[in-house]
């Protein structure tokens, strides 16, 4: 469950770590968000080794304060699925995205829902997914 004011952990190559939810993305009213949604994050936290292991123009397109589209791909908040089973992470992480909901970056860190990898083919591919 994010909502305004989150802090989300970013588990993507670009080299952004900790990023703070401004807008939950969907239908006018929204004010939550849970796995699968989308949301305006701004950065708030960067890694230095691996930001300079990027390109030249990943580095001035993601330093701190900069505004990203974020795909939420583990929450805390327990996530339902068509068996009735219930999947609950300890963290909550999203994915820079961009207007189509395809990956930025090459590579994603961490555990991805089975779910994904047939709602978002374009993730589901660079990532290891939970059965």
């Amino acid at each position: 469950m994010i909502q305004l004011g989150t802090v989300v952990k970013v588990t993507d190559k670009t080299g952004a770590v900790l990023a703070q939810c401004i807008k939950v993305l969907g239908s006018t009213g929204k004010r939550i968000a849970y796995v699968g949604d989308l949301i305006m994050v701004s950065i708030r936290w960067l890694n230095a080794k691996r930001l300079a292991r990027a390109k030249e123009r990943h580095r001035k397109r993601y330093s701190k304060g900069t505004i990203h589209r974020g795909l939420i791909v583990r929450s805390c908040k327990n996530a339902r699925r068509f068996t009735g089973i219930l999947v609950r992470f300890n963290e909550n992480a999203v994915v820079f995205v961009n207007r189509k909901v395809v990956p930025v970056s090459n590579r994603v860190y961490g555990p991805v829902l089975h779910e994904f990898c047939t709602r978002w083919p374009s993730l589901g591919c660079v990532t290891r997914c939970i059965i």
